[in-house]
């Protein structure tokens, strides 16, 4: 798909209700890889890559933003002639989704949040924290781009923290290919304005969630050190509502984690109504 002047990687598959896809930071639509084949029978998938991640154009000099990202997304809807459509996003396709249900633009009737910081909570991790102010620092983020100083033992380390069950190397190898792909590296500080962002625009986006009409699944992997149940804790003091299924012993990724119990999960609400 062309957009603001880039080609973005898209896909569909399935069949039935289209579903919109969000994926996370650092990787990419692939995070979706265990949980598609439970869900395309019922549902046609939507995936994209935002800009600067997977497949999708990375230029030195763009502006990355979680407004861009919506922005492509309601490019991507509205090129495919979507009416309605369900939402299920992971990190920060939490808060893309968000700026979604704010802009009113696209009829959303399901959403289903993964593990997601749409509210500030502090890392419970020391390492975590000292890497997000080094990332976000003006000199040394863009000097470890520059460097290229992030590498692969790095990115492992990292996934060792936040995944719950330990990945495969072959499944590490893949994470770190789409990072790396058409000199991610080099722009990965770049990436990390969304933190800001987040910080700055959290507040109208959880206003947004409060009022939405659309039914609220909140899937969540208990043992996440980024994403805490502290954060799914909040959401549920404005949307009390909301369905809240608590994934003992699994981390930030559940889809990937444990792919069955999360397409229960969404199936469930899907034939509810």
């Amino acid at each position: 798909m062309s957009f603001d002047g880039l080609r973005l990687f898209t896909r569909r598959c399935g069949y039935g209700t289209p579903l919109l896809c969000l994926h996370a930071f650092p990787t990419s639509s692939y995070d979706y890889a265990r949980l598609a084949p439970l869900l395309s029978q019922h549902y046609e998938l939507i995936f994209l890559d935002d800009p600067g991640f997977g497949f999708s154009d990375k230029p030195r000099n763009y502006g990355y933003s979680l407004f861009k990202y919506a922005d492509a997304l309601e490019t991507l809807c509205h090129a495919l002639g979507l009416a309605r459509l369900s939402i299920c996003a992971h990190d920060i396709g939490d808060s893309v989704a968000l700026e979604l249900l704010r802009r009113g633009t696209l009829t959303i009737e399901r959403l289903n949040l993964l593990n997601g910081s749409v509210v500030s909570v502090p890392f419970t991790d020391p390492w975590m924290a000292l890497s997000q102010r080094l990332w976000l620092h003006p000199l040394t983020g863009s000097l470890i781009s520059r460097l290229r100083l992030f590498r692969k033992p790095l990115f492992a380390a990292m996934f060792r923290q936040i995944f719950a069950r330990p990945l495969a190397r072959a499944e590490l190898d893949a994470f770190w290919s789409l990072v790396r792909h058409n000199d991610g590296l080099g722009i990965y500080h770049r990436l990390m304005s969304y933190m800001p962002e987040r910080w700055q625009h959290q507040q109208r986006w959880l206003d947004a969630l409060a009022v939405h009409t659309a039914p609220l699944t909140l899937i969540w992997g208990q043992a996440d050190p980024v994403a805490t149940p502290a954060v799914a804790e909040h959401v549920l003091t404005l949307r009390p509502d909301a369905r809240y299924i608590r994934l003992k012993g699994v981390g930030h990724y559940p889809h990937w984690e444990v792919p069955e119990r999360v397409a229960d999960g969404i199936l469930d609400e899907k034939f509810k109504a």
